[in-house]
């Protein structure tokens, strides 16, 4: 016990004060970590992340439940070196992927309702982190990032049409997030049969959907349908986006591929859209179409059984035809229906992957000589999409219950030929030296991974 009596005043004055300066800093500690959980911008969300359990359970039985799932996901056989990683959390097949144009996010949905939300930047670890949902009330079809990459837009099965989520806090301050509806964009049904293609402009102007009852739907940001198109392929088989918005490609059973423009007044009012140009040289139907991400570069499969490159950076209101570049062939292709067939450009246009059923095949755009082995059985069941990293160094393929990604190995041999193309016509020698650097990194890349 102290004596008060005998403690000087200085000494219980400093005690004081002293007292007060502890408090003091714990207040404001506390005050700031508070603070910041609430000022938390929702695009650091991928730097925190942490599987997020939808439903609460007793630890009794979430324990349970974890014994199930190892039991249910076995690690699957497939094996290549090209290989970055497999993504494990869907109990059912996957029916779509999509990477962010932020190079951070990368989302996965499966027919067991569920949407993962992965970080793209530890893809390379042994460990990858995830946010894990269910949708209520619909089972999403197909998936596609806004340009904001804090929204998805989903086709959803029982409604048939387009609903846009939101990413946002799940509880406030808790660092947990989740995807929301968001109720004031209400979309209306317009396809007859399931939807099989969605997207949205990358310039934010509009977004597209199509089925296969050949109707292609544009609609305004705020759910309204603007256009509804008869692309007359007299049977559809593909229709997309230009990643920059730009323009939707279709093909389908005719042996040319249409190319609309959307286009819009100086107010941002949209005025119409119009078949501007077309990919001809295809012998038979095309299976599937596809744009590099500035619009420069597209490529086709057709049924006779080839993939053709086109250089699609052309003054198409002059008149002037889409000119074919490349082709070669891979005879899988050949008879091929549109619904065992994949394809996705990469986004410098300098590689491009096809899948036919449960093989992966990538190929060089730029040296049709150039032949990778395709990758035999990359999933168990047939591939139901391809999806390129923004930065186009990898590449996943989903179809059953797991999501695998590869590394983009054929990109590189595109640059060094590319390159080597380049350097006779560089006269500066400072330019000189950056393109024989750049050769020489992607040629030291390529020694990894090519045997």
């Amino acid at each position: 016990m102290i004596d008060i009596d005998s403690v000087s005043l200085p000494v219980l004055i400093g005690g004081l004060v002293g007292f007060v300066t502890i408090m003091g800093a714990a207040i404001i500690y506390v005050a700031k970590k508070e603070r910041q959980g609430e000022e938390e911008e929702i695009d650091i969300v991928m730097e925190e992340v942490t599987e997020t359990v939808v439903n609460e359970e007793s630890n009794k039985k979430r324990k349970h439940q974890r014994k199930n799932d190892q039991w249910k996901t076995k690690e699957p056989t497939f094996s290549h070196p090209w290989n970055v990683s497999v993504l494990k959390g869907h109990t059912k097949d996957v029916t779509d992927i999509a990477f962010a144009s932020d190079g951070k996010k990368f989302v996965s949905i499966s027919g067991d309702r569920s949407v993962i939300l992965w970080d793209v930047r530890d893809f390379e670890n042994k460990e990858h982190k995830s946010i894990r949902q269910t949708l209520e009330y619909d089972t999403p079809t197909r998936v596609a990032f806004a340009p904001d990459c804090k929204s998805v837009v989903f086709g959803v099965k029982r409604e048939n049409k387009l609903c846009v989520y939101k990413l946002a806090k799940k509880t406030e301050g808790s660092g947990s997030h989740h995807f929301v509806h968001i109720d004031s964009l209400e979309f209306e049904r317009v396809h007859q049969v399931d939807i099989q293609n969605i997207g949205i402009a990358g310039n934010a102007k509009y977004l597209m959907s199509a089925a296969l009852d050949s109707k292609v739907c544009i609609y305004d940001l705020r759910g309204q349908l603007l256009k509804s198109i008869d692309p007359k392929v007299s049977s559809l088989y593909d229709c997309r986006l230009s990643p920059d918005g730009r323009f939707i490609i279709v093909s389908g059973f005719t042996p040319d591929v249409f190319v609309f423009e959307p286009t819009f007044n100086k107010d941002g009012t949209f005025q119409n859209a119009k078949k501007v140009f077309c990919l001809s040289g295809q012998q038979s139907g095309v299976l599937a179409a596809a744009f590099n991400a500035y619009s420069t570069r597209a490529v086709t499969v057709s049924r006779d059984g080839k993939w053709r490159i086109f250089d699609v950076d052309i003054r198409y209101e002059a008149g002037q035809d889409s000119i074919m570049l490349r082709e070669g062939a891979w005879e899988p292709l050949r008879g091929a229906t549109s619904e065992s067939v994949r394809l996705e450009m990469s986004p410098s246009g300098d590689s491009f992957a096809v899948s036919y059923k449960t093989d992966l095949k990538v190929f060089c755009s730029e040296d049709e000589t150039k032949d990778y082995p395709e990758l035999k059985y990359i999933c168990s069941t047939t591939i139901s999409s391809i999806a390129y990293s923004s930065d186009g160094k990898y590449i996943a393929t989903c179809g059953d219950k797991y999501v695998r990604v590869i590394r983009n190995v054929p990109e590189w041999h595109s640059r060094v030929v590319k390159l080597n193309r380049e350097l006779p016509e560089i006269t500066q020698e400072g330019a000189r030296r950056r393109i024989k650097e750049q050769i020489e990194e992607a040629q030291q890349l390529l020694k990894q991974f090519e045997h």
